[in-house]
């Protein structure tokens, strides 16, 4: 049996801009540099070779690449009257569990029902800023970089509470934001718990997608240079004492793990914040 031979059929419309400045100054004895970068990229699927949809909602055509599709969330069910007046989901459901939008009308929910959500995981905003300042022998220098227009979409065992059942499983520092009987929050992080997965409560949906966007204070230096008298005396054309730091601030509404990690559960080693103390020399 042969297999159909990959080929370029697809069109796709990108679009976008992209800017840098720079600006260097001086006041009085104050030298500056400061930098500022900005980049916008959108696209959309003109072409591709999937057959029509059954409903318009679900094309891929006139969305962007990579669009994540997923259940519309309306909140969890909060009594059996509820969940018998509502369209029929997948699974054991019970109160505590989410309750979905029933796209197309038919009184269940399935993948006719998913809708295309969010922006993605690919970010349409990528911007950084920085700067340099020197004041006779002190200099601070720093790197901010960010992104937005970005989704993280949560997934996965090591994010869903017992996945493959109570004798295995992971539970994040927030499982005590849940629905429970005693404590039905309309707002609770996590539905009901359960062993394994029993229903769509996992399911990509609105309620896992998450706002990524971030601002981020990569690295800032703050050095002092020694006089050029002692330098002489020691035989040294150059010295220099700093301190460094490296991803001291993250501005996000993400909290659950490290921002940059995007999708899925935070499963990858995060970038961790460090802070050197040196000193540098040219003989």
């Amino acid at each position: 049996m042969r297999n159909a031979p990959y080929g370029n059929v697809g069109i796709v419309d990108n679009h976008g801009f992209d800017g840098t400045a720079t600006w260097n100054g001086k006041i009085g004895q104050l030298h500056f540099q400061l930098m500022r970068n900005f980049t916008w990229n959108r696209n959309k699927i003109i072409q591709d070779d999937q057959p029509p949809y059954k409903y318009p909602w679900l094309e891929r055509k006139g969305r962007k690449v990579g669009q994540t599709f997923g259940y519309i969330a309306l909140g969890y069910f909060s009594s059996e009257k509820e969940i018998d007046n509502s369209a029929v989901e997948n699974g054991d459901v019970r109160p505590g569990d989410l309750r979905f939008k029933d796209i197309n009308g038919d009184g269940k929910i399935d993948s006719y029902d998913m809708v295309p959500i969010g922006y993605g995981d690919v970010p349409e905003i990528v911007y950084g800023a920085g700067f340099s300042l020197r004041y006779r022998s002190f200099s601070l220098s720093g790197l901010f970089q960010g992104i937005g227009n970005v989704d993280i979409s949560l997934s996965g065992q090591g994010f869903q509470p017992f996945q493959q059942g109570l004798s295995s499983g992971n539970l994040l520092s927030n499982i005590t934001n849940r629905w429970t009987p005693d404590n039905p929050n309309p707002h609770a992080f996590y539905p009901r718990l359960a062993p394994g997965t029993l229903n769509d409560d996992y399911e990509s949906s609105t309620w896992w997608l998450k706002n990524g966007r971030y601002l981020r204070l990569k690295n800032a230096q703050l050095s002092w240079s020694l006089p050029k008298p002692f330098l002489d005396r020691i035989h040294l054309q150059s010295a220099n004492v700093f301190l460094e730091g490296v991803n001291l601030l993250t501005f996000t509404p993400f909290k659950l793990y490290d921002v940059e990690l995007g999708n899925g559960r935070g499963g990858q080693y995060p970038n961790s914040r460090s802070c050197a103390v040196g000193l540098g020399f040219e003989f």
